[in-house]
């Protein structure tokens, strides 16, 4: 059974409740209006499906439609800026666009796709090779900054992700998580794939976990998980939820970057006073979602850990010599990697480039008892509110808009934009794309201005001496 297909689930079973809406669907509504987008993008073959969809009932079911229906699913961010919108569309000319205000009118005709509202299709076919046959997700690796840059994942990886999560999370059909994560972040998508593969539910909102709104809504649907990024669990920790009474609760997860170990434990203390399980958890998109969790009854003298790796999953630290202790590359394999990478619509036809094996580019170690810990990175990547964030690609994008050198440095939730110039407009422009285009939070970076960014004896921009200028130190957190 694979959790598109909706196999063996009581059609009666409630599969969401959205907020929004004010309303729960059956696993039968949801079947039922998955074929109806099917049907109403009407294209026969193997298409690329473009999905901007915001945090809603009927993303979920345009998403199962068109992966029931064969099709390739591509999904970005709903508020991505219009002009990232329209490269994504450039670079990979889907098929199928939704909401059909996202494509530009030149290239696509909007077609009424009842309660989905319009979905626009393109004018002329791609004629180029079509996308591998195995290929059924497209997942973005760099959030708001609206990169062509996706993951590959076939119909395997999603299911076989789905499946080890069911697994070590004890999800059954009881269970109904809250959904505040993106669809388009490989976290988020994980808990809708997983719960609908144990023919749980989800009950989906748009607003922030930290609401009060939204723990009424908690409560009134009885729902049993959350999942957080960091910042979430620091908002969390702020704004008095140490205090709620959830009965309902029996399950926290965390992952997208690493929570200090203090926090943790703060967590796990509450939890544990409440017979509530926490799990931390790592992962990367390349890996679909998990790599390898932390079980909570280990938790306490283990804090700092990325824990073992998912069912059916291995990890390991670079060279098979290194001993506890020592070192490396974290190396995983399983059958959740990806694929390999996509930049356009050309990729989509390659096949497996990785054979299973995925170089996570993390630095760390593992303990005597097989526990693995995250130490560093190899490349220039953090995460923001869970979401990887290239810092080369947000550069280039910087430098392209504004035609002069910037620098951005980084390590998880906070971030130094460095400028090359005199002039304050210049400046002010950098700000506005960061904040309008690339909804960076603004108290999570800074913007400098230098009339020479420094260099290294390369001649190189010298990434080390703004680190140290303009980031805190960093704490030994695990």
């Amino acid at each position: 059974m694979t959790f598109w297909r909706l196999d063996g689930i009581p059609g009666s079973a409630t599969a969401v409740v959205d907020q929004e809406k004010g309303r729960s669907f059956s696993y039968d509504d949801l079947r039922q209006a998955a074929d109806r987008f099917a049907a109403a993008c009407g294209v026969d073959g193997k298409r690329l499906a473009l999905l901007f969809g915001p945090s809603t009932f009927e993303t979920v079911a345009a998403y199962l439609g068109l992966l029931r229906a064969g099709h390739a699913v591509q999904l970005a961010p709903p508020d991505l800026d219009e002009v990232l919108c329209h490269r994504l569309v450039e670079a990979y000319r889907p098929d199928i666009v939704w909401p059909a205000a996202c494509a530009p009118e030149a290239t696509y005709s909007a077609k009424d796709a009842g309660e989905f509202g319009h979905v626009a299709l393109a004018l002329e076919p791609y004629d180029g090779a079509p996308p591998d046959a195995d290929l059924a997700v497209l997942l973005p690796t760099s959030g708001s900054l609206g990169s062509p840059k996706y993951v590959r994942l076939t119909g395997g990886n999603v299911q076989a992700n789905a499946q080890s999560i069911v697994e070590y999370l004890g999800i059954g059909p009881e269970e109904r998580a809250l959904m505040s994560l993106p669809f388009s972040y490989s976290y988020g998508l994980s808990i809708v794939n997983s719960h609908l593969l144990a023919g749980a539910s989800i009950a989906i909102t748009s607003r922030p976990i930290v609401m009060g709104g939204t723990w009424d809504f908690f409560r009134a649907q009885g729902c049993t998980s959350i999942a957080g990024v960091p910042p979430t669990y620091h908002a969390l920790a702020r704004t008095g939820f140490l205090n709620r009474d959830l009965p309902t609760l029996r399950t926290m997860t965390q992952a997208g970057g690493r929570l200090a170990a203090s926090q943790v434990l703060r967590f796990h203390d509450y939890a544990a006073q409440r017979g509530v399980r926490f799990f931390v958890m790592y992962g990367q998109t390349e890996a679909t979602a998990r790599i390898s969790y932390l079980p909570w009854d280990r938790l306490p003298e283990k804090a700092g850990s990325i824990g073992i790796a998912i069912p059916r999953g291995r990890l390991w630290v670079d060279g098979e010599a290194k001993g506890p202790g020592e070192r490396g590359e974290l190396v995983y394999s399983g059958p959740n990697v990806m694929l390999g990478y996509a930049t356009s619509r050309e990729c989509l036809a390659k096949g497996d480039e990785l054979g299973g094996v995925l170089r996570t580019g993390d630095l760390g170690y593992v303990d005597d008892e097989g526990f693995f810990y995250v130490t560093g990175r190899l490349r220039r990547f953090m995460k923001v509110f869970g979401v990887r964030m290239n810092l080369d690609e947000l550069e280039r994008a910087l430098e392209e808009e504004c035609h002069t050198s910037v620098a951005c440095v980084g390590r998880d939730n906070q971030l130094a934009i460095v400028v090359e110039t005199r002039e304050p407009t210049v400046s002010e422009k950098v700000r506005t794309l960061a904040l309008q285009r690339y909804h960076l939070q603004p108290s999570l970076f800074r913007l400098e201005a230098l009339a020479t960014l420094p260099q290294n004896s390369s001649g190189k921009k010298d990434y080390g001496a703004l680190e140290e200028a303009y980031l805190e130190p960093e704490t030994n957190g695990g």
